[in-house]
């Protein structure tokens, strides 16, 4: 049983993020594995209410990553996942926040 625990905690030590790019769009994250894992911006309302340099203003954590200027943290597994934070609506062709969407 422990053995499958360490290899969990050797994957998941693979899975640190070292590197990120976030525009209007989709953020990027760099993994310490070479994966590069990207999501939608509007999953993250906070997010995508925030500005460039609030974005791009980060601190990696071991497994997730926090902005200070907005205080919002993201697991790297909760993206693998698709978990989209509370709120979070996709918007719609004229950029307008999409009402009513289920997720």
């Amino acid at each position: 049983m422990n053995e499958g625990k360490c290899d969990v905690i050797e994957h998941l030590d693979n899975m640190r993020p070292v590197d990120l790019l976030c525009d209007d769009d989709l953020l990027h994250v760099e993994l310490t594995d070479g994966r590069i894992v990207s999501v939608p911006v509007w999953w993250y309302p906070p997010l995508q209410e925030a500005m460039p340099v609030e974005r791009n203003n980060v601190e990696f954590m071991p497994s997730s990553i926090h902005w200070p200027d907005i205080d919002l943290d993201v697991t790297v597994v909760s993206m693998l996942l698709g978990r989209q934070a509370s709120g979070a609506r996709p918007l719609d062709a004229s950029g307008k926040m999409q009402m009513g969407t289920r997720q």
